[in-house]
């Protein structure tokens, strides 16, 4: 009887099963509720900042409801947060697997982002859930426009991820570091305001940001006329770039410091 040895790509795919698998339950448990918990942590960051900010009785600087309007800039900015720390993380927590002959360096980076990718697609789901359940609309005028400037955030953070996580092998205390990023990100990227408004320099220098463009992008779905000057395709190219030199980086410096 023969056995056919399997395809590379039959054992790439394995590996990247048995990674998501082993992820899933280290960080959820066994149980519905460890996922549900997983699901409901980046729900609940969502929901403190936009309850936060409408205790402030604050005007929405677009349209009406102030809460839709921070959800609006809340969404790509978690999605950007979660996804590239968690791929940093993830190849902090899995750097033993690495030991083993078919465990790559990618394949942990690769495993960690489809699981994050899944948990915050539920998660913004669900966030939009409570608010029209609350009574706020959380559905866009132009969905298309929504689902393409998330797709266009997943891909700027998958960039950020891999850099993050070649960064971190070469300097582990980056870990921490990255916080003080993520901070300015909040700061410099239109969350809480709309960038329009400020003088033509300071607006040009924003839009140098790319998550600056990805929640323009995301809330010209919601609000007709904003987010002319904001730039889909410098957001795609710059999460393209990224990535390009993170796994350029990972090939060349990383894999010999592993």
């Amino acid at each position: 009887m023969n056995h056919s040895k399997p395809s590379p790509l039959d054992v790439q795919l394995q590996v990247l099963s048995a990674l998501m698998l082993r992820d899933m339950r280290t960080r959820f448990g066994r149980t519905i509720w460890g996922n549900l918990v997983v699901v409901l942590w980046p729900t609940a960051h969502v929901m403190i900042i936009v309850a936060t900010m409408a205790i402030r009785h604050m005007p929405a600087p677009l349209g009406d409801s102030l809460v839709q309007f921070i959800f609006t800039g809340m969404a790509p900015m978690v999605v950007f947060i979660y996804l590239s720390r968690k791929m940093m993380e993830g190849i902090v927590t899995n750097r033993p697997l690495l030991s083993f002959p078919d465990v790559k360096f990618l394949d942990i980076c690769l495993s960690r982002a489809a699981v994050e990718v899944l948990n915050l697609a539920a998660s913004v789901a669900l966030t939009m859930l409570i608010l029209f359940a609350v009574g706020v609309d959380p559905i866009p005028e132009h969905p298309a426009t929504a689902v393409a400037a998330l797709c266009g955030t997943f891909l700027f953070a998958l960039g950020m991820g891999f850099i993050n996580a070649n960064i971190v092998i070469l300097f582990p205390p980056y870990a921490v570091g990255f916080s003080l990023i993520i901070i300015l990100m909040y700061a410099l990227s239109g969350v809480f305001f709309v960038p329009d408004g400020m003088p033509q320099e300071l607006y040009d220098a924003f839009l140098w940001n790319p998550m600056t463009n990805a929640i323009m992008w995301f809330r010209s779905a919601y609000y007709p006329g904003h987010g002319e000057n904001a730039s889909p395709l410098y957001l795609m190219m710059s999460g393209g770039v990224l990535l390009l030199i993170g796994l350029i980086w990972e090939k060349t410096l990383t894999k010999k410091s592993l």
